[in-house]
């Protein structure tokens, strides 16, 4: 039985700021929440799951639930189609993996605007996307980013991920690339300076501290001297989403990390000073440019860093 209790005089067990609080009794343990706030509520329930340790399960039922509804009905539309690159579209449940998003047609459009972004930036510090080599998408779920380099000439196309789901339908569809995948906290399989460029579109902001400091080294090792590596992160145009205690520890020029424990998955959320990025995150490597919202596909800042031979 579930009792629904007005009371003013409790704390809550997060830090947030409310102007009438509550809490609900489930067998003699009181969990808050707020009545009047739909955000304060959603964070209780966060907080309440994970108290119980259901919040992971919770969430992998609801998302394979809905993805395999979305999928039904899109094999029923027979929306299955190719997209206009002339390759296919990654089911619904895929999409949703990848970009938040379970329209195939989003996926594919918004890959496009990364691709761009991605030359934008390449462009204005003297290079083109067909001047390297050898290139890894780090982070490259099933290939929303890599679809659009399909047709260039002379150079090897590498992607990698910790979702193995998404690395079987890219090795099946997308012929032209060379896909692997990697564990959360492990050494990748590629040897020492194996690329000339390396980017990681919205990975940074879905680590925990440790982790983002190790694969910076790690991602440093494969890269070549002379080589460029381009990250996403969340900043300064982020930070509106942060409370207050956390805007100030940003403002600060600290890293915050929301859901930590959550690392690897869209659940964890990282926010990235423009201080910490150049005077911790950066390593060994020197930034060529800063781009705020440089990233069009998704509104996050671009670090264009290089490794000097």
């Amino acid at each position: 039985m579930v009792k629904l209790l007005i009371r003013n005089d409790l704390p809550w067990p997060d830090p947030i700021l409310v102007d009438h609080c509550n809490y609900i009794e489930v067998s003699g343990v009181q969990y808050y929440s707020n009545t009047y706030r739909r955000q304060g509520m959603r964070q209780v329930i966060v907080w309440l799951m994970k108290s119980i340790h259901l919040l992971g399960f919770a969430r992998a039922v609801k998302r394979e639930m809905v993805g395999l509804y979305k999928n039904l009905s899109w094999y029923i539309r027979r929306d299955n189609t190719l997209a206009s690159d002339g390759l296919p579209y990654p089911p619904p449940r895929l999409c949703f993996i990848v970009s938040g998003n379970y329209d195939p047609g989003y996926f594919f459009s918004s890959g496009a605007n990364g691709a761009k972004s991605i030359r934008c930036i390449l462009e204005r510090n003297g290079k083109q996307i067909s001047d390297f080599q050898n290139i890894l998408d780090f982070g490259c779920g099933c290939g929303r980013i890599i679809r659009h380099w399909n047709g260039i000439q002379g150079i090897k196309i590498s992607g990698t991920d910790i979702n193995s789901l998404l690395i079987k339908w890219a090795r099946k569809k997308l012929k032209f690339a060379h896909f692997r995948t990697n564990s959360l906290f492990s050494r990748l399989t590629y040897p020492d300076e194996a690329f000339d460029f390396i980017y990681a579109i919205s990975v940074f902001t879905h680590l925990k501290e440790e982790l983002q400091l190790w694969w910076m080294n790690e991602l440093t090792r494969i890269l070549r001297p002379g080589g460029f590596l381009l990250i996403t992160v969340k900043g300064e145009d982020k930070r509106s989403k942060l409370d207050s205690a956390d805007v100030e520890r940003f403002d600060s020029g600290k890293l915050i990390v929301v859901e930590a424990e959550s690392s690897g998955s869209n659940y964890c959320a990282a926010y990235h000073p423009d201080s910490y990025v150049r005077n911790v995150l950066s390593g060994n490597l020197t930034v060529m440019e800063h781009e705020r919202s440089g990233s069009k596909d998704t509104g996050q800042d671009f670090y264009l860093f290089r490794k000097m031979g």
